[in-house]
């Protein structure tokens, strides 16, 4: 069981932390502000560092999604394989139609 102050566990690190939408909410707002008339320079540097730390949570979020899509896919392709793989109906169709073609003119009883 893990406890508050336990570092192993990835949702309790994330906790306190935006979401990826939050960030990229916040995000457009300092650009709106950035791109406006009305900033004061000594807020700048502010909005400047806030931006930088936003767009590091955004790529670590990207990072830990893609890395975890990656995980995914190669289970699925390992569960596959440890099936012999999914059979392709193509080629049954033509194998089964030429079954039945030779084997039309037999008796069955």
């Amino acid at each position: 069981m893990s406890t508050p102050n336990d570092d192993t566990d990835d949702t309790d690190d994330r906790r306190g932390e935006l979401g990826y939408a939050e960030a990229m909410t916040e995000l457009e707002g300092i650009l709106e502000e950035l791109e406006g008339d009305h900033l004061d320079v000594d807020v700048l540097a502010e909005r400047v560092r806030r931006a930088s730390e936003l767009i590091k949570l955004c790529r670590t979020r990207i990072s830990r999604a893609q890395g975890d899509v990656n995980r995914i896919v190669t289970d699925l392709e390992v569960f596959e394989s440890e099936l012999g793989g999914v059979p392709s109906t193509d080629g049954d169709e033509d194998e089964l139609e030429g079954d039945v073609a030779a084997h039309e003119g037999d008796e069955l009883f």
